[in-house]
């Protein structure tokens, strides 16, 4: 049975939304055949996980050293046993059918991400004013974005095959921006498409990772953008292409 493997790092800002973020994954209707499964990455050892929960052996969770996103998602990939996966960032919340338009453009395409929509603390929601047109990434397209800081997705959206997440290294071991490394370098190696159709409720509230003022340092995010453009452009240079492999 083929299996699309959902990827989130969970740390301690995320837990009053994780319930919700579950109960969005659990109401995925997929195609004829498919499962999902969870792959929780605590960044940390406290176990809210499991406090919040409940038992599900489709949740798959772990625990480790504290390192931020990156690593947690990178541990959390080594239990994916899907051949697609799905990354999901444990406060935010999964639309109708947002595993099912993934795993039906992961069938002609290497990776793909979609639109979303900001769900604000008040219930409402906006839209993300710089979509790409639906359909098949223009090649190099994000990279241009991101070297004049206006990418136009949400890369937390992203999905893809899972042996080319693990072929790229898995997320860059960066103190953020770790989604959109990811998505350049898979852009950079192999075509992707975008789904229009917003997959996901991005939440703002004030424990979210990328509140923190000490997120924005001007250094150190500069640091982190360049980290990102730096591997995409070296992986384009190789020339080396991935293909995926069919799944039945």
């Amino acid at each position: 049975m083929p299996t699309i493997s959902v990827i989130s790092a969970v740390h301690a800002g995320a837990r009053d939304y994780l319930a919700d973020a579950y109960e969005s994954l659990v109401k995925q209707e997929l195609p004829d055949g498919w499962c999902w499964e969870w792959c929780l990455q605590e960044d940390g050892d406290t176990g809210l996980a499991e406090r919040v929960l409940p038992p599900d052996e489709r949740v798959l969770i772990g625990h480790g050293l504290p390192g931020r996103a990156a690593v947690a998602r990178t541990m959390a990939l080594t239990r994916a046993t899907g051949v697609v996966l799905r990354t999901f960032d444990a406060d935010d919340v999964l639309l109708p059918g947002a595993l099912a338009r993934d795993i039906e453009a992961l069938g002609t395409a290497a990776w793909c991400t979609s639109a979303a929509l900001d769900l604000l603390p008040d219930g409402t929601t906006v839209p993300g004013p710089y979509d790409p047109p639906d359909g098949p990434v223009e090649p190099g397209r994000f990279l241009a974005e991101q070297r004049e800081d206006r990418l136009s997705v949400l890369a937390a959206t992203f999905a893809a095959h899972t042996a080319l997440v693990w072929a790229l290294g898995g997320w860059p071991a960066l103190t953020g921006a770790e989604t959109i490394g990811l998505l350049l370098a898979a852009e950079g190696v192999a075509p992707g498409v975008f789904i229009a159709e917003p997959s996901t409720l991005y939440r703002k509230h004030s424990t979210q990772t990328t509140a923190s003022g000490r997120y924005w340092r001007a250094e150190e995010s500069a640091t982190r953008l360049d980290a990102v453009l730096a591997r995409a452009e070296a992986l384009r240079e190789t020339g080396w292409q991935w293909r995926p492999a069919r799944y039945s």
